[in-house]
């Protein structure tokens, strides 16, 4: 079964050097037609186009096509939507796992030319990682769109001419005549740094009464003395606490694990490149206290860009790990004690790129995402 076109199914007697075929080529076009079985590789939102097409109202089982479980029992695999370079190798090797005949049907724009994330630092074409037999345009392409890509891999099954379904109209420009001159949109630019060097993130909301929320703020104040360099409330079920130092977080934090807070819901970083800091922002809340369960503690400090140490507080809460690691892959920011700290995470293992996602990161090439018309 050496061979990879379609019509081959036969066998080579390598003694006499004959081959046989086991089927008529019609035969076996008309038994790969009706028996594309893919294997589904679900890497964005198209994929729940993909299930509709598969889902009694479309039925695309009718022309035989089926998805299965895996690479290495099926003859086709659909791509469903944005590809990143950590996924690409997936993509190639659940293709190469594939026996011949093989078919890919690549959906939605993201697979075409990178769609909303067509300046990405992170996403590639599919068609740059394996052949594809039919696109499927949109975003998100509809069902019928799907089924149509299938057909289309049919007609090419059986050696037809593949042509589009959908052919633009025919006009005649020298006999257009605008009512007013118009001018072609401006070329896309760069946007500049903005001229920011401070966010005032922890602000208290005039007139606000709130019992609780004041006597929170007031025992924070009490156990971090002049670690806290503010503490307010901003709104009802809103408290904030500014710190001086990334020193002082594993205090702050074993007070709010005290007090209740008993789960980390993000943690995130605002790039204040112009005050050579980022901002990290810790957001607290709890799921076992009733009365802080509406609650959120959001507690800031800065860190310098160019040696962003922050201790890690994964000790305490085991679910910032997860953040932890996607922090440091995007901003670089190093969490003391992490033991995954220094190897990628959301990033692929082998990408060159560092820290997309530092205000000063410039994407250095997008050759392969951007299609020139």
């Amino acid at each position: 079964m050496g061979d990879t076109g379609v019509n081959t199914l036969k066998i080579t007697l390598k003694s006499i050097g004959i081959d046989i075929k086991l089927l008529p080529d019609s035969w076996a076009s008309w038994g790969t037609k009706f028996s594309i079985w893919p294997a589904h590789l679900v890497t964005a939102c198209c994929g729940v186009e993909f299930a509709h097409t598969s889902a009694p109202g479309y039925d695309a089982e009718r022309w035989g096509f089926l998805p299965i479980f895996g690479p290495r029992q099926t003859n086709a695999i659909v791509i469903e939507g944005t590809v990143t370079r950590k996924m690409a190798k997936v993509v190639k090797v659940a293709y190469e796992q594939m026996p011949y005949p093989k078919f890919v049907i690549a959906m939605g724009s993201c697979a075409m030319e990178g769609g909303v994330f067509w300046n990405s630092y992170h996403v590639v074409r599919v068609s740059d990682i394996v052949p594809v037999d039919a696109w499927v345009m949109g975003c998100p392409p509809t069902p019928e769109a799907v089924i149509r890509a299938i057909r289309m891999v049919q007609d090419k099954i059986e050696g037809k001419e593949v042509k589009p379904n959908i052919r633009p109209s025919q006009f005649d420009l020298t006999k257009l005549k605008p009512d007013k001159p118009q001018r072609p949109p401006n070329p896309p630019h760069r946007i500049e740094f903005e001229l920011i060097k401070d966010i005032n993130v922890c602000k208290p909301m005039p007139n606000v009464k709130w019992e609780l929320g004041q006597k929170l703020v007031d025992g924070f104040k009490s156990t971090l003395g002049n670690g806290a360099k503010n503490a307010v409330v901003r709104n009802v079920n809103d408290l904030c606490i500014t710190l001086d130092g990334a020193s002082r977080l594993k205090e702050a934090v074993e007070s709010a694990f005290k007090l209740g807070f008993d789960h980390v819901k993000s943690i995130n970083v605002i790039d204040l490149i112009n005050a050579g800091v980022f901002r990290m922002e810790y957001v607290l809340g709890s799921y076992m206290n009733k009365e802080l369960m509406p609650v959120l503690l959001t507690i800031y400090f800065d860190v310098p860009r160019d040696e962003a140490k922050v201790p890690s507080i994964i000790d305490l809460y085991p679910g910032a790990d997860y953040q932890e690691r996607e922090l440091y892959d995007l901003f670089g920011v190093w969490f003391e004690g992490n033991p995954w700290m220094g190897s990628n995470f959301l990033l692929d293992p082998d990408t060159p790129v560092k820290y997309p996602l530092r205000k000063e990161y410039r994407i250095p090439s997008l050759k392969g995402v951007v299609v020139e018309r």
